[in-house]
């Protein structure tokens, strides 16, 4: 199955590819009526997801909001920052995933 095939139907896409490597075409995502979302991490060019910035931050490209690293990775860095601050408050301070993504959701 060809990458293209494999994001046909999806809502979300969510590229983390080796550096240099372009692992979607903009033909596989641009016109795709079923994609709401693209997200890429890479930072290097060739980006992962061709047709995305590396610093799209819910930018909207062909009706679709986009994500590149450094729009990820700012919000990544705030809510690192703010959990490593919580955790020097209290020798016994603990983060679990649930506590993490609840205030990564109010950050955004």
């Amino acid at each position: 199955m060809t990458r293209s095939a494999a994001v046909k139907d999806a809502n979300v896409v969510f590229a983390a590819g080796a550096i240099g490597l372009q692992l979607l075409p903009l033909s596989a995502w641009k016109d795709n009526p079923n994609i709401e979302m693209v997200a890429d991490v890479n930072a290097q060019p060739p980006l992962g997801i061709e047709g995305i910035e590396a610093t799209d931050k819910d930018k909207d490209r062909f009706g679709k909001l986009c994500f590149g690293a450094l729009g990820i990775g700012g919000l990544k860095l705030k809510l690192h920052r703010h959990c490593v601050g919580q955790l020097f408050e209290s020798s016994e301070a603990v983060l679990d995933a649930e506590e993490i993504y609840a205030l990564a959701k109010e950050m955004a």
